[in-house]
């Protein structure tokens, strides 16, 4: 009988699920919001039973024979501490709702199971550093065996930094940082501030937003006092020095009515704090003598500070897993479950593909079918040829949205569940925004180009198969392609190969040779407010209601008629 293992992301924001298999392999990874088509899911539990049997479905997993141990991404429940809340940042109302959330999830983690038929009783999860979750996702995609590794986020279990060695795959904790202070708390501060709501997680928007403002000198003096630095450990200045801050930096701030052009100094501010006071805890990390970091935590999706890392800090190459925040702990969870199961110290290597998720389920596609002569014009393409015809598509100035073979896991959309566009056009940016995403007109979109290619279009360049870098634009290069050039002349690039992305980079190779552009523009397949679709039925409704052209689903293309 093997021995399988369920990894739950038990944070009450952004669950999500992973299985491991009896050989250490991550056979499957999804954030419960997809399934739901609820945002960030909060307060869901991560092993929600039509989720999880549709999970264990996609595996090889066979009840009877195989049996599943549970894990959880946290030690322990918040909760249960009886610390105090510390409120000088964030409203203490929110901190508590959030523990209450993290408690229900940690005490009902593999429940699931029962309801099922695949436990006789209620599961005994092995729960485990939330830290140490985040540290193991990174590294089991990282393709190396032998790295620093940096994890910041919001909070842990214990503090909201940890460094650690990763040496022949296996991690060893160096520091943490103990009590309040936390980058990631800092930029949700800055996120309300700037009129947009962190529990909805559009710290994505002060990002975007920062590249239309000039740091102000003095203010961001003021905002990086805010966190002390201490040998890399973070915690939060006293709390009036808070106060006197949060007051000067209101003058900066704008209410979610007002327009999204007033906070702009204020988020560009923000980014520079942010940058220098991650800059010192990255100081610290470096004294360890590593030439590659790995780098995790829900402050890791910052992308705009992530390019800036290689070359100019004392690392040579960087590594970003696609799944750095909470629900990328799923993954963790489950690998930590079966290194202590399997009795084994060394992080197994993964393959480094993002594609864990679901697929179009058959019975969505035959109902498709049947939609010709209904309004929608459905078209069956030979598997060789989808990828020819998708680029014929862009390079007329179309839109369309992609949903082929198994979903990626991670926030950043891969080329399987996209939205692709040519970026040669100068108004595709706008179009995209007001007509297919509903969203704000200075969201930027990412360029997807060859590998090999990155070093004739940017600066900096360097592998970033997740889209969790930006670089500079070679200034020669960006009046080709504007719909994927950002206000500050970057753009939050996504390289692929053959092997990482095989269809996104034929389509790609497919566009070069009909444009001499080997970029297109990728986005993820959604509308604001909504996660990446899921099911067919989803890529339709965004088809039906929005202004894409044409949806491939698998190699069925839908279009609409002219």
């Amino acid at each position: 009988m093997s021995v399988w293992i369920l990894g739950l992301a038990t944070s009450g924001h952004d669950p999500a699920l992973a299985i491991a298999n009896p050989a250490g392999e991550i056979v499957f990874a999804e954030a419960t919001e997809r399934f739901l088509q609820d945002k960030r899911a909060w307060g869901i539990a991560p092993d929600h039973i039509g989720h999880l049997a549709e999970a264990l479905a996609e595996t090889d997993f066979v009840p009877g024979r195989d049996t599943i141990a549970v894990a959880t991404s946290w030690a322990s429940a918040k909760a249960e501490l009886k610390r105090g809340v510390h409120d000088a940042m964030l409203p203490a109302p929110d901190t508590i709702w959030m523990q209450g959330m993290q408690l229900q999830l940690q005490e009902s983690a593999g429940a699931s199971l029962l309801r099922l038929g695949l436990a006789s009783e209620r599961p005994s999860p092995m729960r485990f550093d939330h830290h140490l979750t985040h540290a193991v996702t990174a590294c089991y995609f990282a393709p190396t065996d032998t790295a620093a590794c940096l994890v910041i986020d919001g909070e842990g279990d214990v503090g909201a930094s940890s460094s650690f060695t990763m040496k022949d795959r296996e991690l060893t904790r160096e520091w943490r940082s103990w009590g309040p202070g936390s980058l990631g708390t800092f930029y949700g501060w800055l996120t309300q501030m700037c009129g947009f709501d962190w529990r909805l997680g559009e710290e994505w928007k002060v990002m975007g937003l920062a590249a239309y403002g000039s740091p102000n000198p003095e203010l961001v003096e003021n905002l990086k006092q805010m966190l002390i630095v201490d040998r890399g450990r973070l915690r939060f200045a006293a709390d009036d020095v808070l106060l006197e801050i949060r007051k000067k930096a209101q003058e900066f701030g704008r209410r979610p009515d007002e327009p999204v052009e007033k906070a702009a100094v204020l988020a560009a501010s923000g980014q520079a704090a942010y940058a220098a006071l991650a800059d010192l805890v990255l100081g610290e990390v470096a004294s360890q003598g590593h030439s590659d970091l790995v780098l995790s935590g829900g402050c890791a999706l910052n992308s705009s500070y992530n390019g800036t890392i290689a070359g100019r800090l004392p690392f040579e190459r960087v590594f970003v897993p696609p799944c750095p925040a909470d629900d990328g702990n799923a993954i963790g969870a489950a690998l930590l479950g079966w290194m202590k199961v399997y009795e084994t110290p060394r992080i197994p290597v993964g393959n480094l593909s993002p594609f864990l998720g679901s697929r179009a389920k058959p019975k969505g596609l035959d109902r498709l079918r049947k939609s010709a002569g209904r309004g929608l014009v459905v078209c069956e393409l030979d598997d060789g040829d989808s990828a020819q015809v998708a680029a014929e598509f862009l390079a007329q100035g179309k839109i369309l949205g992609v949903m082929r073979g198994r979903a990626e896991f991670g926030p950043r959309a891969l080329g399987n569940r996209s939205i692709l566009a040519d970026p040669r056009s100068a108004d595709m940016k706008d179009r995209i925004n007001a007509l297919v995403k509903g969203r704000e007109s200075y969201r930027p979109f990412a360029p997807v180009v060859p590998h090999a290619k990155v070093a004739e279009w940017f600066g900096h360049a360097q592998p970033v198969p997740y889209m969790s870098m930006t670089l500079p634009w070679r200034e020669e290069a960006a009046s080709t392609v504007p719909a994927v050039v950002h206000e500050d002349c970057t753009g939050r690039v996504q390289t692929v190969t053959s092997e990482n992305a095989p269809w996104l980079n034929a389509v790609v190779e497919a566009f070069e040779g009909m444009t001499g552009v080997p970029i297109v523009l990728n986005t993820s397949f959604n509308i604001m407010g909504k996660p990446i679709v899921h099911s067919v039925e989803d890529a339709i409704a965004v088809l039906m209601t929005s202004g894409l052209d044409g949806v491939l689903i698998e190699n069925t293309l839908v279009t609409k008629p002219d």
